[in-house]
């Protein structure tokens, strides 16, 4: 395998209901991708009929042969992590605040 440059890109959906994660090769193609809900997370977005958050990207340059993506939910964010060959190879953080979420009572 080569070296080939990837993209970590981190957006609010378009119905601003969540986050769609994705993993771009050179060409733009998908390698990797999730997708997760404020809702199964408690959170909403304050102003949700306005636009989003501007979408928050990574490039990293790697050789790698299998890849991931993963995430977790963190006391007040979520991160996303791109793996290749089960080794971090770049990461992003969305905090609540940056982004507008709160937290929605039950």
């Amino acid at each position: 395998m080569s070296m080939e440059t990837y993209t970590l890109r981190v957006a609010e959906n378009e119905a601003h209901e969540g986050l769609a994660a994705d993993v771009l090769d050179e060409s733009g193609s998908i390698v990797e991708t999730t997708r997760l809900s404020y809702d199964d997370y408690g959170l909403a977005r304050k102003g949700s009929g306005e636009s989003g958050p501007d979408p928050v990207e990574c490039e990293v340059t790697a050789d790698v042969i299998d890849t991931a993506l993963q995430f977790e939910r963190l006391d007040d964010g979520f991160e996303f992590r791109f793996l290749g060959d089960r080794e971090e190879v770049a990461s992003v953080r969305v905090s609540d605040a940056e982004w507008g979420l709160v937290a929605v009572a039950e």
